[in-house]
């Protein structure tokens, strides 16, 4: 199977799980092309100043890989800030990603379920 690029949807999302500002979602894969035990595959774009607030998953793992610009990422008790080629992974618990930097925080967003 291909995906071409035109075929992917776009959402937006304003104040994303409490966050700042409104975050783009490209989805890659839709429902129904996403593999079994995944509940989602895009590239978030998340502007400068804007956020996802802070939430959690139950039963579940996200995944974020920084495609580019600069965030600062809260796993639980932690704050670290993230760049270009950086992995966050967070399963049952809490986690956000705020855009710290001046150009546009792109990350490609996994999320698989148990």
């Amino acid at each position: 199977m291909v995906v071409r690029k035109n075929q992917q949807m776009l959402t937006q999302r304003d104040n994303m799980r409490g966050g700042d500002g409104t975050i783009e979602i490209h989805h890659i894969l839709g429902e129904g092309d996403l593999p079994q035990n995944s509940r989602l595959f895009a590239r978030v774009i998340i502007r400068p100043g804007c956020s996802i607030g802070e939430h959690e998953h139950k039963g579940e793992a996200e995944l974020f890989y920084v495609l580019s610009g600069m965030g600062m990422a809260v796993d639980g008790d932690q704050k670290r800030e993230v760049g270009a080629g950086d992995t966050l992974v967070t399963s049952n618990g809490s986690h956000a990603i705020k855009n710290v930097g001046s150009e546009d925080l792109q990350l490609l967003a996994v999320i698989i379920t148990e």
